[in-house]
């Protein structure tokens, strides 16, 4: 009955343009992050269109915020939308993180689990400006929605395996758990726990949509 009572109401369908363009711009700041470390030149330069985007973003979910307590009805739970708004924004504010970091320590060698992590960071913010529009009729896209969240899932597993094959590969390199580690080494291993974090925060998106599905079908 609330499934059906929802589905009459109106909707506030500037929701669902708002969102659509949060994941846009997490992905423009995705790709900058990937051209950032496969090309490893021009980092300033890069770094500047993720902070564009993150900016922009920011703004963005502002706007959501406002329109939360101005509108009447609402698509989901106004928590939800809370929730889904905030989580995305840490997805971009973590990427430029990343990229902060990078760029900071200037050009250096990229392990392959930085590139393949940002590739993954890529796939997930892809995936999610794919499926973010599928939110205007849960019920008709519930499966495909399902399938996005799990291939988001997916790609935050493989992050988790290559953190830990990256921090075996540092503690190998340095001598071993007891031994002293470089300044290079402790920047790696900061940058790829950071790069593990932003799908963290994807997986933490995946899960409210998972949530808000449920409400809905």
């Amino acid at each position: 009955m609330l499934s059906l009572f929802r589905a009459l109401m109106p909707k506030d369908e500037r929701f669902f343009d708002h969102f659509t363009e949060h994941s846009r711009l997490i992905t423009v700041a995705a790709q900058a992050l990937l051209d950032l470390l496969r090309e490893g030149n021009d980092l300033e330069a890069r770094f500047q269109v993720i902070r564009k985007a993150e900016s922009e973003a920011d703004e963005v979910a502002k706007t959501i915020q406002l329109a939360i307590h101005r509108s009447f009805i609402v698509p989901f739970d106004r928590s939800d939308i809370q929730d889904l708004a905030k989580r995305m924004d840490d997805i971009i504010d973590l990427i430029q993180d990343v990229a902060r970091h990078v760029t900071e320590a200037g050009p250096m060698p990229y392990t392959v689990e930085m590139h393949t992590m940002a590739e993954g960071i890529l796939s997930c913010a892809r995936t999610l400006n794919e499926g973010i529009p599928l939110l205007r009729d849960i019920p008709r896209n519930a499966a495909s929605l399902t399938r996005m969240t799990a291939e988001i899932s997916r790609l935050e597993s493989e992050s988790d395996t290559l953190l830990r094959a990256a921090k075996r590969r540092l503690r190998e390199e340095s001598g071993g758990l007891d031994a002293p580690i470089t300044y290079r080494q402790a920047l790696v291993r900061e940058i790829v726990e950071l790069l593990e974090a932003v799908l963290d925060a994807g997986e933490d998106v995946a899960d409210i949509i998972d949530s808000i599905i449920v409400d809905h079908v």
